[in-house]
C-alpha cells in the first residue's frame, strides 16, 4: 500500500514539473514575441535597477535587484526586464505543490499548483514585471516553510527557510505584513503552531527576518521614510470615509483576480466544511488565517476610499490549496455546479473591453459547458477543478492571441483601449528628442510620470536631461525626484500631455512659446474614437516659480491651453 501511494505521489510530481516547465516555456516565448512596450510601473523599476540600494522612492528594493540581475546578463530589451516574472511564478507554485502535499496528498498540491500558476492575475502578472510577481515566491515559501515548522519537519532549516522567505518578502513589498497577521491568527487558535514558535526555532526564524529587513529600515530611516510613508498615502484615508458600493466592486473585481469557479467554491467551501473531519479542519483554519484577514483588511480599505483589485493577492495563493483541498473532497453536488455556473456567466457580463454581445456568448459558452460536464462527471465537484483550470487556460491562450494580434485586427475587435499603456512610448520617445535636438533644448521636460518613465526608458541613451515638472513644489514621485535648475532651464522643451496644467507651466517660466504638437495613434475605441496620446509643445526659458500654493491654484482653475478636439458624432465620421 505505502508502495502505490508513493508512486501515486510521484506521478503527481512528475505530472505538476511537467505542466508547470511547459507553462513556463510558453510564458518566456511570448515575452520574446511580445509587442508590448513597458508601462510606466514596469519603466520605473528598470531605472531603479540602474543604481542598487537598499530602498526606492516608492517600494522595497527586491523587483529592482531582481531586474539588475536579468538585464546585467541578458541586455535592456523589454523581454529582458520582464524575464524574472514568469520563473517567479513558476517557483510560486511549485512551493504550493509542497504545501498541498505536506497538508493534504500529492494531488491536492497539483491542482493548487496548476489553480495558482492559471489563475488570472498569474496568467497577467507573468508577462509583466511587478511587485506582486516578486513577491510571490516568497509568499508561498513562507507558506511552506511554515507548515514544516509547525509540523515538526525539517527543525532549523524549516525555521531559517521560514525566516528568510519573510525577510525577502518584505523587501519585495509590505504587503507580507498580512502574512505576520496570518502567523498571529495561528498563533492564536492552533496549539502546534504554538509550541512550534515559542521555542527557539521561533526566535530564530524572527531574528533572520529582521536581520535581512534591517538594512532596508536603516536606509528609510536615512531617507525620511519616504517609502513607508508613500506606502501610508497610498491608502487615501482622506475625505469622505464611506463607500459601500466599493465593496461591491471589490468583490467582483477577485472573480477577475482568483476566478470566478474559484472564488465560488472558496465562499463554497466556507459553508460545508464538516466539524466532524477534526483533523482536516485543523489544516482548513489554518490556510484561513492566511486568506480572510487579507481579504477583510481590503474590503474595509475599499469601503473607507478604495483598493486595488491585485490589494488582495496575498489571499489567493492559500486560497488555492484550499479550494483543491476541498473540492477533491467534497460529495456530489448538482446545486453547486449550477450555482458557479450561473455566476460565473454573470461574472462575465460585467468583464472590461468586451462588447456586450461578445460576453453574452462567451459566458453563456462557458455556463452551458459547464453544466454539460457536471453531468458527465455526475456533479462530483473535483470536476470544477479541470473546469476552472481548462476556463483558466483558455484566458491565457485569449490573452496571448490579443497581445500579439497586428493592430488593425485589434481595433477591429476593440482591445485597443485595453493595451493604450502597453503601446506608443518607443515612438513618442524618438519623436520628442528628435524635436529636442532640432532646437537645441538643453532639457525635456514633461507634466506627467508615466510619459516621464515611458520616455526615460524608451530614450535611454539620450543626451539631453529629462526632466519631471513639480506641480506640488516638492516630489511627489520618484520622476519629480531631480528639479529643473540652471543651466537646464535656457531652453526647455516642455511636452505636456495635460491642457489643464499648461497655463500652470506657463507661470513658471519667464518666456513660454508654443512649437507644435506631438500625436501619437494608439488605436480606436468601440464607439470608433480614436485613441491618442497628444503633445502640446513649448519652447520656455528662466524658470522662475511662483509658490505653488492654494492660491496659486486657484488662481489657474479651470483654465487650460489647446485641449484635445472632442470626438466627432459617429453621425460626422
Amino acid at each position: 500500500m505505502a508502495g502505490l501511494k508513493h508512486e501515486s505521489e510521484s506521478t503527481y510530481l512528475r505530472a505538476t514539473l511537467l505542466g508547470l516547465g511547459l507553462l513556463l516555456v510558453l510564458r518566456i516565448g511570448f515575452l520574446v514575441a511580445s509587442p508590448l512596450n513597458l508601462y510606466a510601473d514596469e519603466a520605473q523599476y528598470w531605472r531603479w535597477g540602474e543604481t542598487l540600494d537598499w530602498g526606492y522612492y516608492s517600494k522595497p528594493p527586491m523587483i529592482a535587484w531582481v531586474i539588475h540581475a536579468v538585464t546585467s546578463v541578458f541586455g535592456n530589451g523589454e523581454w529582458a526586464v520582464r524575464l524574472a516574472a514568469p520563473f517567479l511564478h513558476t517557483i510560486g507554485a511549485v512551493f504550493l505543490f509542497l504545501l498541498g502535499r505536506a497538508m493534504y496528498d500529492a494531488r491536492t498540491g497539483m491542482f493548487a499548483a496548476f489553480g495558482y500558476a492559471l489563475m488570472p492575475a498569474v496568467i497577467l502578472s507573468s508577462a509583466v514585471i511587478s511587485t506582486d510577481g516578486v513577491l510571490m515566491p516568497f509568499w508561498c515559501a513562507g507558506l511552506y516553510a511554515f507548515w514544516r515548522l509547525r509540523s515538526g519537519e525539517g527543525r532549523w532549516a524549516s525555521a531559517v527557510g521560514l525566516g528568510v522567505a519573510v525577510g525577502a518578502g518584505f523587501l519585495s513589498k509590505y504587503a507580507m505584513l498580512y502574512f505576520l497577521i496570518g502567523v498571529g491568527l495561528t498563533l492564536v487558535l492552533d496549539k502546534d503552531t504554538r509550541k512550534a514558535l515559542v521555542s527557539w526555532r521561533g526566535l530564530a526564524a524572527l531574528l533572520v527576518a529582521a536581520a535581512i529587513f534591517a538594512p532596508h529600515m536603516a536606509w528609510n530611516a536615512a531617507n525620511d521614510f519616504k517609502t513607508v510613508s508613500h506606502t501610508v498615502d497610498n491608502a487615501n484615508l482622506d475625505g469622505d470615509l464611506f463607500h459601500p458600493a466599493h465593496a461591491v466592486d471589490f468583490l467582483v473585481d477577485q472573480m477577475g483576480v482568483f476566478g470566478p469557479i474559484s472564488l465560488i467554491s472558496l465562499v463554497f467551501g466556507l459553508f460545508v466544511m464538516r466539524r466532524s473531519d477534526a483533523g482536516l479542519m485543523g489544516r482548513d483554519r489554518w490556510l484561513l488565517c492566511f486568506v480572510v484577514p487579507v481579504l477583510v483588511i481590503i474590503l474595509v480599505q475599499a469601503v473607507l476610499s478604495r483598493a486595488n483589485a491585485n490589494w488582495a493577492v496575498t489571499a489567493w495563493p492559500a486560497a488555492s490549496v484550499l479550494v483543491a483541498a476541498w473540492l477533491i473532497r467534497a460529495q456530489p453536488n448538482r446545486s453547486l455546479w449550477f450555482w458557479i455556473a450561473g455566476l460565473t456567466f454573470v461574472a462575465l457580463l460585467l468583464a472590461p473591453d468586451l462588447g456586450l454581445w461578445l460576453r453574452v456568448l462567451i459566458g453563456a459558452a462557458i455556463a452551458g459547458s459547464m453544466i454539460v460536464y457536471g453531468h458527465f462527471q455526475a456533479y462530483r465537484p473535483a470536476g470544477l477543478l479541470w473546469t476552472s483550470l481548462t476556463a483558466h487556460a483558455v484566458l491565457a491562450a485569449f490573452f496571448v492571441t490579443v497581445a500579439l494580434l497586428p493592430a488593425h485586427m485589434s481595433t477591429e475587435l476593440g482591445f485597443d483601449n485595453a493595451q493604450k499603456r502597453t503601446r506608443g512610448w518607443d515612438i513618442a520617445a524618438a519623436d520628442v528628442f528628435q524635436k529636442a535636438a532640432e532646437l537645441g533644448a538643453t532639457s525635456v521636460l514633461v507634466d506627467e510620470r508615466e510619459v516621464w518613465h515611458g520616455l526615460d526608458y524608451y530614450a535611454r541613451d539620450r543626451s539631453v536631461p529629462l526632466l519631471s515638472w513639480r506641480r506640488y513644489g516638492v516630489p511627489k514621485s520618484f520622476s519629480e525626484s531631480v528639479p529643473l535648475a540652471p543651466p537646464l532651464d535656457e531652453k526647455v522643451l516642455v511636452v505636456s500631455l495635460h491642457a489643464e496644467m499648461r497655463p500652470m507651466l506657463r507661470s513658471d517660466f519667464n518666456t513660454f512659446d508654443s512649437t507644435g504638437e506631438i500625436v501619437i495613434p494608439l488605436g480606436t475605441r468601440g464607439n470608433g474614437c480614436p485613441i491618442t496620446r497628444r503633445f502640446h509643445l513649448y519652447l520656455a526659458s528662466g524658470f522662475a516659480p511662483d509658490l505653488h500654493d492654494d492660491a496659486w491654484e486657484k488662481r489657474h482653475a479651470g483654465q487650460s491651453e489647446f485641449p484635445s478636439p472632442p470626438c466627432p458624432a459617429p453621425q460626422d465620421q
